[in-house]
């Protein structure tokens, strides 16, 4: 048991020297530039967010409505659609209609609301018509939104 003793006793003092070494050694020129680095993306990002939040209060979604193809269905036709949202703002609640019109009158309407389109993205859906759009003039319009 005294062996033990002494053995641990021995590791203990061979050890703390190197401790104190290793705290009092400077930080090494990779550590200072890698902090600095750090410390210039968090400042860069954090200005970037204030500048959004204090010169953005004019963006509003633009949406457009584009027609991909109609398709027969057992029920009438299918008109599916993209729409598309260029603006910098979300929109929410898009209602979109499409009209088929032969001569200036409406004979058909649909309607459709999408949850919510994000800004520079793109939404897909269809609308259902018993009449075919093909045989008339079709037309899709995003009627409103509500902000998010």
């Amino acid at each position: 048991m005294g062996q033990k003793r002494q053995r641990s006793a021995k590791s203990g003092a061979a050890q703390t020297p190197k401790r104190e070494e290793s705290r009092n050694k400077k930080p090494h020129t990779l550590e200072w530039v890698a902090g600095g680095l750090s410390a210039a993306v968090i400042l860069a990002m954090v200005g970037f967010i204030l500048y959004h939040a204090l010169n953005t209060t004019a963006i509003k979604p633009d949406l457009r409505v584009l027609v991909e193809q109609v398709e027969v269905t057992d029920d009438g036709f299918r008109v599916d659609f993209r729409a598309v949202n260029r603006g910098d703002a979300t929109a929410a609640g898009v209602e979109i209609e499409g009209r088929i019109e032969r001569d200036g009158e409406t004979i058909e309407t649909s309607r459709i609301t999408i949850d919510y389109i994000p800004a520079h993205s793109r939404q897909r859906g269809g609308l259902l018509f018993s009449q075919d759009p093909d045989r008339y003039r079709l037309r899709l319009a995003a009627k409103g939104y509500t902000d998010p």
